[in-house]
């Protein structure tokens, strides 16, 4: 009993130490699988052909091994390469697989090219199409190839010296007796290569220059295509008005067969005239006048601009601000010209100018004249130029506009501020708040028409608009000068005012009828 129990239990402990074994064994296996799996990544290329190439032989890049082949498989007309290499390598994402052969009996290898230089990686699992895929020329047909080009250069039957010997002879019978010429053409070539070799530091220096200048036209290119298509279109131009060059020479030589004989004849007067001429430059060039000439043309543009600068367009006038710069620090510039006119003594002279007139000048330091010169303005806008969105707001003859549309002032020379009473309103103004200086100078009939009245009648002032520049209040222009053609009349109106649709004005409607009058003018 006991014997069968011992026995028992070393078969148990048999199977399980067989039992660890296999799961030692596995675990092995797939911890190997695994690690390869973690450090290796694989790829799988398609190449036209995979002679000489088997499973585990070397995947390199730049000839230093870095994987091996897993799985060679045909696929249709095409081998599919399945290999692996590690992942601490990196591989450009569009690297090309190349099988070579460094001997003609060795094991061949597959090569990653080119060689990593930045930008995205190859992954895992990635495939090269057979058009980044390449394979060596086999020695077959090599020999194939190498054996055709004999057979096609060797003697035929009818050919029988062959190719080759037809060119050798011909070669033979061309230089057949020249061989004085032959030996003088060497000689000649043996000394133009010694000068070339003498004076080769000038040659290749000429060479640099050259390159120097193609360089230069190279980073000008843009300016050189550009002065290429400027001459094209000036040559276009030419060759569209030959005629007309034509006719200028045939002018101008017309002239110079008028200008001929004047030169004869006037030859004593332009002689005379061009001696005075040199004179005068002869006197221009000189220091002083020169010197004056110099500063004139300095000065006068900037005058000139402050001149035009005091004329304002925009409003009419003429208009400046006097100003003495020197004038910002007086006692610098009187007390210089006090010590620059003392020869002997000048620094007691600045000291004492500066010590009794300095209260004096530090009281009238300015920077500009407390006035301001405006000659005088003109009207900005003329009154035909004015275009009314409605006709009622156009003022009658012997009114003005205010600032205020629909409400006008008598239009006499005393009204220039608009302060004269008797101001009228448009038609259809009821409804309109004014103030009440305003209101102070509107007639009755305008101020009860603004309160809700009825249109006041059309005023008849007696008063006449004056007379503003020519063609101001009419659409006709005045006579145009001498040379030139009169422009179209009537001239057309201006174009509306930003906001206001151009057309016919629609009828203004006619005011409702008076309603009951207000608190205030019941009571009064």
């Amino acid at each position: 009993m006991t014997a069968f129990f011992g026995n028992r239990n070393r078969r148990r402990r048999s199977l399980i130490g067989a039992l660890a074994v296999v799961l030692a064994l596995a675990v092995g296996y797939v911890g190997i699988h695994l690690y390869q799996r973690l450090v290796n990544n694989t790829v799988v290329a398609y190449f036209p052909a995979a002679n000489a190439l088997y499973s585990g032989d070397r995947v390199q890049i730049m000839g230093v091994r870095v994987g091996s082949v897993d799985k060679i498989e045909p696929v249709g007309d095409k081998m599919k390469v399945t290999f692996h290499y590690a992942n601490k390598y990196s591989v450009p994402a569009n690297a090309s697989a190349v099988i070579v052969n460094p001997t003609l009996v060795a094991s061949r290898s597959i090569e990653l090219q080119p060689p990593y230089q930045g930008g995205p990686v190859m992954a895992d699992n990635a495939v090269i199409p057979i058009e980044r895929t390449q394979v060596p020329t086999e020695w077959d047909q090599l020999r194939d190839s190498v054996a055709n080009i004999i057979s096609k250069l060797g003697p035929t039957p009818q050919q029988p010296k062959g190719p080759f010997g037809d060119v050798i002879e011909s070669f033979a019978n061309g230089l057949a007796g020249k061989g004085k010429q032959i030996n003088t053409t060497f000689d000649s070539v043996s000394r133009s290569l010694t000068a070339l070799n003498e004076r080769r530091g000038d040659f290749f220096a000429v060479v640099h220059s050259l390159a120097l200048f193609v360089n230069a036209l190279h980073k000008d290119d843009k300016q050189f295509v550009a002065l290429n298509t400027n001459l094209a279109q000036f040559t276009d131009r030419l060759t569209g008005s030959d005629q007309d060059l034509a006719n200028a020479i045939q002018q101008f030589d017309a002239l110079l067969t008028t200008l001929r004989p004047f030169l004869v004849k006037n030859r004593e007067v332009l002689a005379a005239d061009v001696n005075n001429l040199a004179e005068v430059t002869t006197t221009l060039v000189q220091p002083e006048p020169l010197n004056g000439l110099e500063t004139a043309l300095h000065v006068l543009p900037t005058l000139e601009t402050n001149l035009n600068e005091i004329y304002h367009p925009s409003h009419g006038a003429v208009m400046s601000i006097p100003a003495i710069p020197n004038f910002a620090n007086p006692m610098q510039f009187i007390c210089s010209m006090i010590q620059a006119g003392s020869r002997l003594g000048y620094q007691e002279s600045a000291e004492l100018c500066a010590q009794y007139l300095a209260p004096i000048l530090d009281a009238i330091k300015f920077n500009y004249l407390p006035f301001g010169l405006n000659l005088f303005s003109t009207a900005e806008t003329l009154p035909k130029e004015v275009a009314y969105s409605e006709p009622r707001l156009q003022p009658p003859n012997g009114y003005k506009d205010t600032t205020v549309p629909g409400i006008w002032v008598p239009d006499t020379p005393l009204s220039h501020r608009n302060t004269q009473p008797g101001w009228v309103v448009a038609p259809g103004m009821q409804g309109t708040q004014v103030g009440p200086i305003t209101a102070g100078l509107l007639t009755p009939e305008s101020l009860a028409e603004l309160m809700g009245g009825p249109d006041i009648a059309p005023p008849q002032s007696g008063l006449q608009t004056p007379p503003g520049p020519p063609n101001a209040y009419d659409e006709y222009p005045v006579v145009p000068p001498i040379g030139l053609h009169a422009p179209q009349v009537p001239i057309p109106a201006p174009p509306p005012g930003p906001g206001v649709i151009p057309g016919p004005v629609a009828p203004t409607p006619a005011p409702g009828p008076a309603g009951a009058p207000l608190p205030a003018e019941a009571g009064s």
